[in-house]
């Protein structure tokens, strides 16, 4: 059951990716949603290592959602859906990215 659950969460986060191929700073996101959506299923990659990647996934998450990167965020057309700006969206992304990276390998 916990592998159908992996899948399930891997395959969210692809869908994460594939949603932000036509972004202008798409590059950037859907390496990381596939990285996240992965990294959590390889055997090799320690806890410890996930960890770190969370703290740091969560840390530049909360800035972007926060606005307080969005200087460093490349221009595009912002429109708000669901009451969020576009970065906004990004960065609780990136925060449920570091709750996956951190949780996920608990699961056998």
């Amino acid at each position: 059951m916990s592998q159908i659950i992996k899948w399930a969460i891997a395959l969210i986060f692809c869908s994460f990716a594939l949603v932000n191929l036509n972004d202008p700073d798409g590059f950037v996101w859907v390496f990381i949603y596939l990285a996240v959506a992965f990294l959590p299923l390889v055997k090799r990659v320690g806890a410890l290592y996930l960890k770190i990647g969370a703290v740091v996934l969560f840390i530049i998450g909360c800035l972007i959602t926060f606005g307080i990167l969005n200087s460093l965020m490349p221009w595009q057309v912002d429109n708000r859906m669901m009451n969020l700006w576009e970065h906004q969206r990004e960065g609780l992304g990136l925060v449920l990215g570091a709750a996956w990276l951190w949780f996920g390998h608990i699961l056998k």
